[in-house]
């Protein structure tokens, strides 16, 4: 995001944001942000930055400190832990896809937002992945929190292959993508490809893909992932090797942006064209 857009959501969203994006700047541990709704907290940079998407989309704030965000979507209140290390101010962006009823596969769940607002937009059932213990078991929590039966999350990553890897057990922020860890507390999970995902877990209807990276591999491996319906994902190295593969299992697709250095969203769907055209 460019300096201009950065100051327009910053402006939006704090009283004080000159301080605020003095404060991001600099790196500093602790920011203190003044909302233009009136309310006050400390977080950290992620979480100015989750907190100016949040105001950006208008989104209707209940309650919030750095511990706990509660949000009003489409009439109901969703309730997050550690909500500074996720993404919930893109929620709306997930609107077009239609989970009512649906099982909905979610690659990359990060602290859970995406799958706890599918399973609250009337999913069947969901079932999240997400390798960092980090965020996953801020998930866990947020399961709970929102007294939701139909969302299951597996610490684990998805790829073109199975395997392991060792992954760190400490704080991670937004866009933290599955590297192998030498810390010395790191752990060992499960990293399984797409195909074994959607044979032990599916058949799914509708996926969301934000993996840092792993899309490349899960996707161009897959020889099921003409199951499904409807799909949406972040790329990190430009949307070609996707749009190809996508395109010869039968879907219609678009990305945001072109070109390899380019990170973006990509739509793929297969019939109709969907009513909220993403």
């Amino acid at each position: 995001m460019g300096l201009l857009e950065s100051t327009k959501r910053y402006r939006k969203a704090y009283k004080n944001w000159i301080s605020v994006m003095w404060a991001v700047h600099r790196n500093k541990p602790r920011i203190k942000l003044k909302l233009r709704n009136g309310l006050q907290l400390e977080s950290s940079p992620n979480g100015a930055y989750v907190m100016s998407e949040i105001f950006y989309h208008d989104l209707r704030i209940i309650r919030v400190s750095d511990e706990l965000l509660e949000l009003m979507l489409n009439g109901k209140s969703i309730i997050f832990f550690g909500w500074s290390y996720g993404d919930a101010g893109v929620l709306p962006d997930y609107d077009w896809l239609d989970v009512q009823g649906k099982r909905v596969l979610d690659v990359g769940a990060s602290i859970g937002d995406t799958a706890v607002y599918f399973a609250l937009r009337g999913a069947r059932q969901v079932v999240a992945f997400e390798p960092a213990p980090f965020p996953y078991n801020f998930a866990l929590k947020n399961v709970e929190a929102n007294g939701l039966k139909n969302l299951k999350v597996v610490n684990a990553g998805v790829s073109g292959h199975d395997g392991k890897v060792k992954v760190a057990k400490g704080k991670t922020g937004i866009g933290g993508d599955l590297k192998a860890s030498d810390e010395p507390d790191a752990v060992e999970v499960p990293v399984y490809s797409l195909d074994r995902v959607l044979e032990e877990y599916g058949p799914f209807d509708v996926m969301k893909m934000d993996c840092e990276g792993c899309e490349y591999d899960a996707i161009t491996s897959s020889k099921g992932i003409g199951e499904i319906k409807q799909i949406q994902m972040e790329y990190h190295r430009g949307p070609e090797r996707l749009l190809e593969a996508l395109r010869n299992t039968g879907f219609e697709v678009k990305a945001t942006k072109t070109g390899k250095r380019h990170t973006g969203y990509l739509y793929a769907w297969k019939g109709l064209v969907p009513q909220a055209s993403p």
